[in-house]
């Protein structure tokens, strides 16, 4: 995870070991993450995410909220938003969506509950 001193966690995004992520789609090994905090059981918590280029997530609904910080590269949603290195997203509970990075990106993402696979006809472009 990081180093840990009594109650505190640090984690290096450039030293974090990072481990294929099967929850969102995409090619086997085109997206990775490191858990700092993420509850299987609850949906919540934070990660770090890197998607290779042309890497893409398969259209998902939140059941709670999702926010993620873009710290690298591009994220473009299906609607043709282009998150930019700096941007931090937030996206509501019930937003359904799938994004792809073109050329790469790194993340850090926090969920406040599930996500759920859903049909490419229930996207929804969002405001």
């Amino acid at each position: 995870m990081g180093r840990r001193h009594a109650n505190r966690q640090v984690t290096r995004f450039d030293t974090a070991t990072f481990v294929p992520i099967d929850r969102f789609g995409g090619t086997e090994g085109t997206m990775t993450w490191h858990n700092l905090s993420y509850d299987p059981q609850t949906g919540r918590g934070s990660y770090l995410m890197v998607m290779a280029p042309g890497a893409s997530s398969r259209p998902h609904r939140h059941t709670g909220a999702e926010e993620f910080h873009v710290i690298e590269g591009d994220l473009v949603d299906f609607d043709g938003q282009v998150y930019h290195a700096g941007d931090f997203v937030r996206l509501e509970p019930g937003t359904t969506h799938t994004s792809l990075s073109p050329n790469g990106c790194k993340l850090l993402v926090t969920q406040w509950g599930h996500t759920e696979p859903v049909g490419i006809d229930q996207l929804e472009f969002l405001k």
